[in-house]
């Protein structure tokens, strides 16, 4: 197990660990963290992301893999609404002069102690969430489906 921290808003890996074989770390990921976020999709949720770091040729290889249950508003009904999350991605962090970034690949300066992983974390689980989500039909509040109903135009049938 990879020495690792969680603390308060932040998932700390360790950068002066060997990574010569696969480490994995997991981390519970509530609510407090995921409504932290500035202008979060998510009101909440429950999940576990599970990190596993290994040296690559070139860098440090991480494999991100985030499951659980989000919660966001009901396009429809603007009430809650639980969301899966199932998602893995990687990322391969590379030592550099400068600070960079780049699709999948994180520069940090050579020397660097401990990266903070959580905005990456977060990214994922906000790519994971469907563009739109509302309640399957029917299971929306009933009083706003009546509400809606009012101003919904209705397609006529064509006549034969």
């Amino acid at each position: 197990m990879p020495r690792s921290k969680q603390m308060d808003m932040s998932i700390i890996l360790d950068l002066r660990q060997n990574f010569s074989q696969p480490l994995t770390a997991e981390h519970a990921i509530d609510s407090k963290m995921l409504t932290s976020v500035e202008n979060s999709l998510l009101k909440g949720g429950s999940l576990t992301a599970t990190i596993t770091a290994q040296q690559a040729p070139k860098g440090l290889k991480l494999t991100i893999a985030t499951h659980g249950k989000g919660l966001v508003e009901c396009d429809r009904c603007l009430e809650d609404m639980e969301v899966d999350i199932d998602t893995s991605n990687e990322l391969t962090i590379l030592s550099a002069d400068r600070y960079e970034d780049a699709d999948d690949v994180i520069y940090v300066e050579q020397g660097r102690k401990e990266l903070d992983l959580w905005p990456f974390v977060y990214d994922f689980i906000a790519l994971a969430i469907p563009l739109t989500h509302s309640h399957p039909e029917g299971q929306c509040n009933p009083e706003m489906e009546s509400r809606l109903s009012q101003y919904m135009i209705q397609q006529e049938e064509p006549k034969e």
